[in-house]
């Protein structure tokens, strides 16, 4: 005899499915945890860093952790979600852990006190997203930065240089517009990372401040690679202003024979560990030496450096 099934007996069926099959059905938590907040979709291992939620805000220093535990779960904190931070007038510092890789829209935008953000491990930074910042003070990127958004640091007054990773490939249009004062850009791939069209006056054009005219800002590229990044859309606009970086300022930093070691070990400090006394050297990405200084045996303090990456005989170290 053929069965027939009522429509109760399909509902009840399908209701069974989950308890049959242990699937878990999706749903959005929002966690709490140490003042900040938290999105989760249960079905996953990981969180994304969040909005503060209605009537809350997000001020003073905030270090975000690499993992967060709950209800019996370790869940992985892997990006700021869009506008997480937004308008957060009061948020002075942000430091985040190499387990976020991404940034999302509007991240920060209007964060108008806050000075530095420490991202290690961010490859994705999305548009608009430091727009306002006034009082940022530098941008640090991680060495596997592959993307910027547009308008990512428009108005961001206290930046007055900045150095673009090797890895980076895409860069926003108008990502720095709005910042007279930034007039060196050092961009480490050989390959010029595709600049975005934007408009101005209905005329398309590849920049990445205000407009065409980059005026006296210069630009530093790998060695042999001026010709091509002057044929590339909106870098061709630093027109004879762009100039080889003198490689061999960083390779003169290293000290041969000389068992070392580096950390950072505090804002702007690391600390050198050497079996003996050794000549150290503190050398920026272009060769520019910051520091010199004579470690003896054991482990030598250097304070007031600045954020970012720099190399320490050869050796190369994050500074937060």
């Amino acid at each position: 005899m053929k069965k027939v099934y009522t429509f109760k007996k399909l509902a009840a069926l399908a209701a069974m499915v989950p308890l049959a099959t242990g699937l878990l059905v999706a749903k959005t938590v929002y966690i709490q945890d140490g003042g900040v907040r938290y999105y989760w979709n249960n079905t996953k291992t990981n969180v994304e860093v969040t909005t503060p939620g209605t009537g809350s805000t997000y001020v003073g220093d905030i270090v975000i952790p690499a993992t967060i535990t709950y209800d019996g779960k370790e869940l992985k904190v892997t990006a700021v979600r869009s506008s997480a931070f937004s308008e957060c007038t009061y948020l002075t510092s942000v430091t985040l852990p190499e387990s976020v890789t991404s940034i999302g829209d509007y991240a920060f935008d209007s964060c108008e006190g806050i000075k530095n953000v420490v991202m290690p491990g961010v490859k994705t930074i999305g548009h608009w997203s430091f727009r306002n910042c006034y009082e940022l003070e530098s941008l640090d990127f991680c060495d596997e930065l592959t993307s910027i958004g547009n308008y990512s640091f428009d108005k961001n007054y206290k930046v007055t240089e900045v150095t673009l990773p090797a890895t980076l490939t895409n860069i926003g249009g108008y990502v720095f517009e709005g910042n007279p004062q930034l007039t060196k850009v050092t961009s480490l791939a050989t390959t010029p990372p595709a600049v975005k069209k934007g408009y101005l006056d209905g005329d398309e054009i590849y920049t990445i401040f205000d407009d065409t005219d980059y005026g006296d800002r210069v630009l530093y590229v790998p060695q042999g690679c001026v010709d091509v990044y002057k044929s590339a859309l909106g870098w061709h606009h630093f027109r004879d202003n762009i100039k080889e970086i003198d490689a061999a300022g960083i390779e003169a930093a290293a000290v041969a024979a000389k068992a070392l070691t580096v950390a950072c070990t505090g804002a702007g400090e690391i600390t050198v560990t050497t079996g003996e006394a050794a000549r150290v050297a503190v050398v920026d990405l272009n060769g520019r030496v910051l520091r010199e200084v004579v470690a003896q045996n054991g482990s030598t303090t250097i304070a007031g450096l600045p954020r970012g990456i720099l190399i320490v005989n050869g050796v190369k170290v994050a500074v937060r």
